[in-house]
């Protein structure tokens, strides 16, 4: 039985990802007792969506049970609609903000309107009614807009300039009074943001944010430990929970074992973005609903 795999260009860590879970489940006898799945990994330039069809339609030629990825949006949705159409299970696990999806499409990851009613419920929870949101771009609005539609919410909207200096946007967000700050970056800017507001003074115990990205855990947030400040985020993956680290430990050492290169297992789980789609664990769960899906057909 084969499933294929479509990655992006150096998207390493989504391949071992895909390896790791494969293997899992051909592992365990109990999930696909009279069959074995094998896995084809194939690259595509990203948002290439031409080369990615015609990868798309070469792979159904040889037989498929399914396909996988890839991650760049425009290329997926073209992948998608062809195996819509074809009655292909197409299974990704990438962040898009589409509500409905095809009738053969399948994605793990949290759609932004359930998102925002989980960071609806905390900053409720935490007593917020006046606060300032901090956005990078039109999908930081998406991820809020659940929030920006609450009335007994008292809302003012900040966009990080196209620049690398922050600090007169914040500046300006202090000469308001602002105390309270949802933050909606990437991830590879979370620390610029918070160490830019610690050096105009908004990092202090009368400051408080949210921060939306579910990657928190995988920022170093030691340069902010001892300014008191209230850092609250949202996490689907709990590192500290040994079920987790099994699966790390076993995706570091599957990799050792084939000859090929990973990073240290001890840095695993704080280094990789354990939310993004290069998450072994997301992957895995990927896999496991195609064999549950399997089953049930039978």
């Amino acid at each position: 039985m084969f499933d294929r795999g479509l990655f992006d260009q150096y998207d390493e860590r989504q391949e071992v990802a895909f390896r790791y879970a494969v293997d899992a489940i051909n592992s365990d006898r109990k999930l696909l007792a009279h069959a074995r799945l094998s896995a084809q990994i194939e690259k595509i330039p990203p948002s290439d969506s031409f080369r990615g069809s015609r990868k798309v339609c070469s792979l159904l030629k040889t037989g498929v049970a399914a396909i996988f990825g890839p991650q760049s949006g425009q290329t997926s949705a073209h992948v998608q609609s062809i195996c819509d159409s074809l009655e292909i299970p197409h299974i990704e696990n990438r962040w898009d903000f589409r509500l409905t999806r095809d009738a053969y499409s399948v994605n793990l990851y949290p759609h932004p309107s359930t998102l925002a009613k989980a960071y609806m419920d905390v900053l409720k929870t935490l007593g917020w009614r006046k606060f300032c949101i901090i956005y990078e771009n039109n999908n930081g609005l998406i991820r809020v807009q659940e929030l920006l539609k609450d009335q007994s919410f008292q809302i003012s909207l900040r966009q990080l300039p196209l620049s690398d200096d922050y600090r007169p946007m914040l500046k300006d967000a202090k000469k308001d009074g602002v105390t309270h700050i949802v933050l909606d970056v990437e991830r590879d800017n979370i620390f610029t943001v918070l160490k830019q507001a610690q050096q105009i003074g908004m990092m202090t115990s009368y400051h408080n944010y949210f921060i939306t990205s579910l990657d928190l855990h995988t920022v170093d947030l030691e340069d902010f430990r001892h300014g008191d400040t209230n850092i609250t985020a949202l996490t689907i993956v709990d590192p500290e929970n040994p079920l987790v680290q099994q699966v790390i430990q076993d995706w570091v050492f599957g990799e050792l074992r084939h000859g090929r290169n990973v990073e240290n297992p001890e840095n695993t789980l704080k280094n990789s973005n354990m939310t993004q789609p290069k998450s072994p664990l997301e992957n895995s769960g990927l896999k496991f609903t195609f064999v549950r899906g399997i089953q049930s057909g039978k």
